[in-house]
């Protein structure tokens, strides 16, 4: 897909590396609406915002991982990839972004805080959102599964393949600190080590 070895490098270890990073920094101010996340509005709506476009750009990374594969399980990958960045965005654009807005009009006097926080508390209540995370959740294991099956069947190294199961288990958690960390770097690690050790073993149409 991609040629440039530095071009696909980037797409493939970059999101996560940022994501890894960034997540050390996210707040969990779920219990204390008032105290915690309307205070520090201007900057949860900006890491938000950072991670609508990190969490489509980490679905990219997936079909960086299974790029030159071909079969079912790379398939698999890449429309499980797409259904996790779709879903994701959806729960992250609702409970990040547009709490973020309410607190900030809060923060700024321009709502009443009373009336933001009891706003806020229902979108973090809310089912509907909780659904949207959770069907990107499963599309998020889904992805690394196949992606495995179909790395392992394309005879890269066995280990760095089952080890994808740790970037799929961490995000079943949160995606706040310390999970969210846990879970993007450990996809970084896996990433690198069958970048460095693993993709010249891929021949380009392998089917797997």
């Amino acid at each position: 897909m991609l040629h440039s070895p530095a071009i696909r490098r980037l797409i493939l270890l970059g999101p996560s590396l940022a994501l890894a990073v960034l997540m050390l920094f996210h707040p969990s101010p779920y219990d204390h609406v008032a105290g915690e996340l309307v205070p520090t509005a201007g900057w949860w709506t900006f890491l938000h915002t950072a991670l609508f476009f990190l969490f489509a750009f980490v679905g990219a990374s997936v079909w960086m991982l299974v790029d030159g594969v071909r079969g079912i399980a790379a398939m698999v990958a890449r429309a499980a990839a797409v259904v996790f960045v779709l879903f994701y965005d959806i729960g992250d654009a609702v409970a990040g972004i547009a709490t973020g807005i309410l607190a900030g009009k809060a923060a700024s006097g321009a709502l009443p805080e009373d009336a933001a926080v009891t706003a806020i508390g229902a979108i973090f209540d809310d089912p509907t959102k909780d659904l949207f995370f959770g069907v990107g959740i499963s599309a998020w294991i889904v992805a690394l599964v196949a992606s495995a099956v179909a790395l392992w069947r394309a005879g890269v190294p066995r280990l760095p393949s089952v080890l994808l199961a740790l970037p799929a288990y961490f995000l079943t958690f949160d995606h706040a600190f310390p999970f969210g960390s846990l879970t993007f770097a450990t996809f970084f690690v896996v990433g690198l080590w069958l970048e460095m050790t693993g993709r010249g073993r891929i021949r380009p149409g392998t089917v797997a």
